[in-house]
């Protein structure tokens, strides 16, 4: 009897050193994925993150960027076999993270940004969506909206209905104005609005709206103009102070 609990014992003391040392390796092979994702070999990253899942499948993070590489190895637009499969395998990965950890920012913005890029627009609406309400205080998720409701609008091949589409600029000048509270210098968003205006400009039938609404997109492009010249102006400064 006492052989047999030593026997055990022993047992249960090498299954802890095999998984510590599994753990381990997995470690390292992510490690590696994230030195070869850095350096735009995607397809050895994928490699990597795969064993390290197969040697840990809790590890969280390598299939994070398993699924960004199969994002990243995704071309918009390209008509193939292998690139649908990229796309296929990019949605599959973040679905498993989120299925064990709802609330990975990380797995849902992945998802925002493959859905877009596979013209899913109202899932990728859906995603941005759900990733603003997890980071508030981030200002892209909600200069995201804006940009996915004005590609809806401005869909000339299959826009929504104008009551729709009215809606969506209106959301998203709201999310543009948030994602400028949080980032007064974000040029894209001001570009946004821009455009937004523009589309509401196009949907009023007021001539008098009409003329309101564009004088505001005239200023709000040429604010992205002047904050663009700015951002440029202290990079150049930096750059230059750097020399010195």
């Amino acid at each position: 009897m006492r052989h047999k609990k030593l026997l055990l014992a022993f047992l249960a003391i090498l299954a802890l050193a095999t998984a510590s040392c599994a753990k381990l390796q997995a470690r390292d092979n992510l490690n590696r994925g994230v030195r070869a994702f850095r350096e735009s070999h995607y397809e050895n990253a994928v490699n990597y993150f795969q064993e390290a899942i197969r040697l840990d499948p809790e590890l969280t993070m390598a299939e994070v960027y398993l699924g960004t590489a199969y994002l990243q190895m995704y071309i918009p637009g390209a008509v193939s076999e292998e690139n649908q499969k990229n796309a296929d395998m990019a949605i599959a990965t973040f679905e498993k993270v989120l299925q064990r950890d709802p609330n990975n920012t990380s797995a849902i913005a992945g998802l925002a940004s493959i859905y877009q890029n596979t013209n899913q627009l109202q899932k990728a609406r859906e995603y941005h969506q759900r990733n603003a309400q997890l980071n508030p205080t981030d200002p892209i998720p909600f200069y995201s909206i804006g940009s996915v409701d004005w590609i809806i609008v401005a869909d000339k091949a299959a826009p929504p209905p104008p009551e729709e589409q009215l809606k969506l600029v209106d959301e998203g000048l709201q999310n543009l104005d948030k994602a400028l509270a949080l980032n007064p210098d974000y040029e894209d968003a001001m570009s946004y609005k821009n455009l937004l205006y523009r589309e509401k400009a196009r949907l009023t039938e007021n001539e008098e709206e009409k003329k309101q609404l564009i004088a505001m997109a005239d200023e709000w492009f040429n604010k992205a103009l002047e904050t663009r010249k700015k951002i440029q102006e202290k990079k150049a400064l930096g750059l230059t102070q750097e020399k010195n």
